[in-house]
């Protein structure tokens, strides 16, 4: 697979190997699915490349900070470019003056995934790679339309019940929907399996190197529409950690070029219910999270093992940042004032940034004077058609082993 040639290196994030661009395709292998690979660049090629007053609003603009060769085609869809909102009434509600929301729900699918699809269906295209992820449904939906888009083959592992809410749609852009039956954790593990298996070209966030270097034009675009001024503290619902770490290395991509002198803190909010990425933060001897059963109601954040979060782990701390957990409850509640309060849809994952905020504002964790962004991850109006509908269409498949070799006698091999 060609690559940018402004890529150095890539460094795993827990042993420090380095590794020559496209000598490995995923994770560390001496450390294995948690090794994942941060990118190191040239940054005088992107200084040089790099057009501040491009008309281009889109993540199209930030192409010299992608790792996309320049022959590449690019994916056809409109991404990036989302609006970051000063919100009046959220600010009169809350006594902020300097509060904003980056509402990522004007993607083409709705949510910020749509960033890491670009990535991915602009690296698979020359050799027309057949494309694999599992999700709980943003990444799902976000790689389903772009791969339609170009006519790429598309093989989604979604847990069970993600399945049942949302194979319909992902079903009408062309896409093949594996319903596993366990956790995400299970299907993300199942679809590393069969990568290696069916030679498919795996675009898991929390795998893939270069899909968080998709989500790293979010916070390239936050510090563009502030002026290039860094806010005080951004808030980031943290699933598999890829987002966060994106925002970081966005930030950490200007400083280099002497655009911003600092990081913003980043504010890492998980569920009381999905609590691994926030209780590992806190012991600074991990390197790495530890696993836990999520319980919590909330899909987008049901996430045991943050398969990115070793790197985000590093960034959060980097930035001197911290994690905060919120209950499905307050999440809910959350969800239901911002609407009301902004006019923003959100699902119950979008909101967890601003249920965090309420909270640390009550603890007097964050000032009402600072500058603080709130990410809107995904919108609350895309479950689509049913499963119901469509039900005989889906394979299901066991977790493990057993699942694998269903999905050999469905493939073919």
């Amino acid at each position: 697979m060609l690559l940018a040639s402004h890529i150095l290196k890539l460094e795993c994030v827990l042993c420090g190997s380095s590794y020559t661009p496209g000598s490995v395709s995923y994770t560390c292998p001496n450390c294995g699915p948690q090794g994942t690979l941060l990118i190191h660049y040239d940054y005088d090629q992107i200084r040089w490349n790099y057009h501040a007053e491009s008309r281009d609003p889109s993540i199209r603009r930030y192409r010299p900070f992608l790792p996309i060769p320049y022959g590449n085609r690019l994916a056809p869809l409109i991404v990036g470019g989302t609006p970051l909102y000063t919100a009046e009434r959220l600010r009169k509600h809350l006594n902020m003056r300097n509060l904003w929301v980056k509402d990522e729900t004007r993607n083409p699918s709705g949510s910020y995934a749509d960033r890491a699809a670009f990535v991915a269906t602009s690296l698979a295209l020359p050799e027309e790679r057949k494309l694999v992820c599992a999700s709980t449904g943003n990444s799902a939906l976000a790689l389903s339309q772009q791969a339609a888009a170009l006519g790429l083959s598309c093989q989604l592992f979604l847990p069970w019940q993600s399945a049942r809410k949302l194979a319909g749609v992902l079903q009408l852009c062309g896409a093949k929907i594996f319903a596993v039956d366990g956790s995400y954790d299970d299907a993300f593990d199942l679809s590393i399996e069969a990568t290696g298996k069916f030679g498919w070209y795996n675009v898991n966030i929390g795998y893939n190197p270069y899909m968080v270097e998709g989500l790293k034009t979010v916070g390239l675009e936050i510090a563009e529409q502030l002026g290039h001024a860094v806010p005080d503290a951004i808030l980031v619902p943290v699933g598999d950690g890829g987002l966060i770490s994106g925002i970081y290395r966005g930030f950490e991509d200007l400083r280099q070029l002497g655009i911003v002198r600092q990081i913003p803190r980043l504010i890492a909010v998980q569920t009381e219910g999905a609590p691994a990425f926030v209780r590992s933060l806190g012991n600074e001897a991990l390197k790495q999270p530890e696993s836990v059963s999520p319980t919590t109601q909330v899909t987008s954040l049901a996430v045991g093992q943050p398969h990115n979060g070793a790197m985000a782990l590093r960034h959060v701390r980097q930035s001197g940042g911290f994690g905060i957990t919120v209950s499905d409850e307050a999440l809910f509640t959350a969800r239901k004032e911002l609407a009301a309060l902004t006019g923003i849809f959100l699902e119950p994952a979008g909101a967890a940034s601003y249920a965090a905020l309420l909270q640390l504002l009550e603890e007097g964790k964050i000032k009402r004077h600072e500058t603080v962004v709130l990410l809107a991850t995904a919108s609350g109006q895309r479950s689509g058609e049913t499963v119901e509908q469509r039900a005989e269409e889906l394979v299901t498949l066991a977790r493990g082993a057993e699942g694998l070799r269903s999905l050999e006698l469905q493939i073919g091999a």
